[in-house]
């Protein structure tokens, strides 16, 4: 049995990972957003990807997502063991986002809106390697 590599969370390798999972993903046609987080690391560097839902698709890339006609973007922020506890427990987003670990900009309630999508986004990040 080959056991799989995990990237280290936040790296180029995790999102390229990150991107291929979210490949399967089915999204209702009509949904369009772009999801950009950064994460702060402790020297101070910020660590930037992005989720683009669009015509049916999940993809995810490093970097700051670029504005594109018709898709809305909203930005989450953290320092890095608030991403990685909500990378690892579903649940904490909200738990953070209350507790102002967690920062959000763009319309929050595109999230709403998307709530299947990223349900769906969840199931497939948690399925096996």
């Amino acid at each position: 049995m080959v056991a799989s590599v995990v990237p280290e969370f936040f790296t180029d390798e995790w999102v390229t990972q990150l991107d291929s999972r979210l490949s399967g993903c089915g999204i209702d046609q009509s949904l369009s957003l772009v999801l950009e987080y950064r994460v702060s690391h402790d020297d101070g560097s910020v660590f930037c990807w992005h989720v683009r839902i669009a015509s049916g698709r999940v993809s995810a890339a490093a970097g700051r997502a670029d504005e594109a006609p018709g898709q809305e973007i909203v930005t989450l922020a953290s320092d890095r063991e608030t991403a990685v506890a909500i990378a690892v427990e579903a649940g904490s987003a909200q738990r953070a986002f209350a507790e102002g670990r967690l920062h959000i900009s763009g319309d929050p309630r595109l999230l709403l809106a998307a709530r299947p999508a990223l349900e769906a986004i969840g199931a497939a990040l948690a399925e096996p390697g």
